[in-house]
């Protein structure tokens, strides 16, 4: 698995010169990383003003791994060149196998790799940020926490781009498509073992092989969070033209993911939300400490974590005698810590001071509104500091638009999560805690 996940050298069979073809696009990606590239194509001489081989074994040196962008039936004649030249592992990107009735083209794919792993195939490929983009998505994320697999290509191409725009910190992409060889359960002991990759985030649509997968989860010391899709009839039918695969019933699996400790998400959002959280806290525990500046907004955040099976404690006295001291007469004295609209930093501040020598919350959401005298700036630099004094997670919640930009622009650079939907937080947090 390490010539999949960390290669030093990699030929691409099927490198084009034509811009829209996939084996362009993978080459391209491929020659601005860090490895030794090969293009391998009997119908060119050079790419991009490089040489080209015919044939996998016209080259000399050792190749780690092989990523493969040519028509589905002469894929099997290719891998055998592979296995004779010894190369470690294959990435198939074409599609045109079992998910599109072909299962007997998978089988001699898989019988010509031998000892060869394979991934895929029916994959957008392999992306580990800093390093390499082995797949045909055109862009790179920032370097992160969090390994990403998804037996969706497609899906992976959203969550890719949106990465880019959000800011979102990854270890790996890996795409899987068809599991012919490599599945879920081999990538998740690969990645546990990986000192870099904080949680493990799955897009499945179906298991090959239930105990095993069952197994890597359980011994897994990362947390996983997983997406599944196929939960309705109709959904399962469309798992089964997508990828070739059959899809159990979701009850099945759900029980079989709170059993292996696997963390489920609902929906893409809170898939992407949760592992944001996971990333820079870690797994957090119930109980919420909800701190804002107004009334209504609280109320609805109160319900919503309520709504998701999380607590929300009542102050202790001794807490609400040192807030009394810090706040105006008419702050609520309860959570949520309401410190009225009118609050400039400084009283955001000192209700931090007092809450953070506590210890009868898990997790604290800081909201804002920004009201005329807010200062949101100001406000989102105490948020930051009360997480790096505290060491729990502290999550901003700015409701609004143009007025909140600032603070939002200072949390991204922190690489701090910040929501600006009550649920969507709500939700997240639920998965991690």
């Amino acid at each position: 698995m390490n010539s999949l996940l960390n290669p030093k050298s990699i030929a691409v069979i099927g490198a084009s010169r034509f811009k829209k073809k996939v084996g362009y696009i993978v080459y391209n990606n491929l020659i601005n990383s860090k490895l030794k590239v090969y293009p391998v194509n009997p119908k060119a001489r050079s790419i991009k003003g490089n040489k080209v081989y015919s044939n996998i074994n016209e080259v000399k040196e050792s190749i780690d791994c092989a990523v493969v962008c040519i028509p589905a039936q002469l894929v099997p004649s290719v891998i055998k060149d592979c296995a004779v030249k010894g190369v470690g592992s294959v990435i198939i990107i074409s599609a045109g196998f079992k998910e599109a009735g072909n299962a007997k083209l998978e089988e001699e794919v898989i019988k010509q790799a031998g000892k060869m792993r394979v991934l895929g195939p029916n994959v957008l490929g392999i992306i580990k940020p800093g390093y390499f983009n082995a797949s045909f998505f055109e862009g790179m994320p920032r370097k992160g926490g969090i390994s990403f697999i998804s037996q969706s290509g497609a899906l992976g191409v959203a969550l890719l781009d949106s990465a880019i725009k959000e800011g979102l910190g990854l270890r790996y992409f890996i795409s899987i498509g068809n599991m012919a060889d490599v599945d879920f359960d081999d990538l998740i002991n690969e990645l546990n073992n990986d000192p870099e990759t904080s949680v493990i985030v799955l897009y499945a649509e179906s298991l090959k092989d239930g105990p095993s997968f069952m197994k890597a989860c359980w011994e897994s010391k990362k947390p996983i969070i997983v997406l599944k899709a196929g939960k309705s009839v109709e959904g399962r039918r469309a798992t089964s033209s997508h990828t070739g695969s059959l899809a159990g019933s979701s009850e099945v699996y759900e029980a079989a993911f709170k059993q292996a400790g696997v963390r489920s998400a609902s929906t893409l959002t809170s898939l992407i939300n949760s592992a944001l959280l996971a990333d820079k806290f870690s797994l957090t525990g119930k109980r919420v400490l909800i701190i804002t500046n107004a009334g209504g907004p609280s109320i609805l955040m109160t319900d919503a974590c309520v709504g998701n099976k999380l607590e929300v404690p009542k102050l202790p006295d001794s807490v609400k005698d040192k807030l009394s001291k810090a706040l105006p007469p008419v702050w609520s004295h309860n959570n949520p810590i309401d410190v009225v609209g009118d609050a400039l930093a400084d009283r955001y501040k000192n209700v931090f001071d007092v809450i953070s020598k506590e210890s009868f919350y898990d997790t604290i959401i800081v909201m804002l509104t920004p009201q005329a005298m807010t200062e949101v700036k100001e406000t989102a630099q105490a948020v930051i500091n009360l997480h790096k004094i505290t060491g729990k997670p502290v999550i901003p919640c700015f409701l609004g638009g143009a007025k909140i930009e600032e603070g939002l622009k200072l949390f991204k650079k922190e690489g701090m999560p910040v929501f600006i939907d009550i649920n969507e937080l709500a939700d997240a947090l639920s998965i991690i805690s």
